[in-house]
């Protein structure tokens, strides 16, 4: 296996994906104790559960990298663009409604 350049920024890339994860799940943490009981806690455990998902890709991203198992990778990649979409769509969608209920239940 060739240590190159392209080895180490996908190293970097996916380290820093993890440690955003991880940053991610804790505020996650707090956003369920600001509501307690509500319906929407259902959806951010949702989104919990998607980011656990994709840290656990990044990890397996890492150890094929490690291999060398770069059709894996490739293919990871492609995998991500369509979930990263669907994570993004599914947390602006999960943000308007708690915005949502925040201003319903301020009135």
């Amino acid at each position: 296996m060739v240590l190159d350049w392209n080895f180490y920024f996908n190293l970097v890339c996916s380290i820093g994906g993890i440690v955003f994860f991880i940053l991610s799940l804790n505020i996650i943490r707090k956003i369920k104790q600001l509501f307690p009981g509500a319906k929407i806690i259902k959806k951010w455990i949702l989104i919990q559960i998607l980011i656990i998902l994709f840290l656990f890709g990044y990890v397996s991203n890492i150890i094929f990298l490690a291999l060398d198992m770069t059709e894996i990778v490739a293919l990871m990649t492609a995998i991500v663009y369509i979930f990263g979409a669907l994570f993004v769509f599914f947390v602006v969608n999960l943000s308007y409604k708690t915005y949502k209920l925040i201003i319903t239940e301020s009135d």
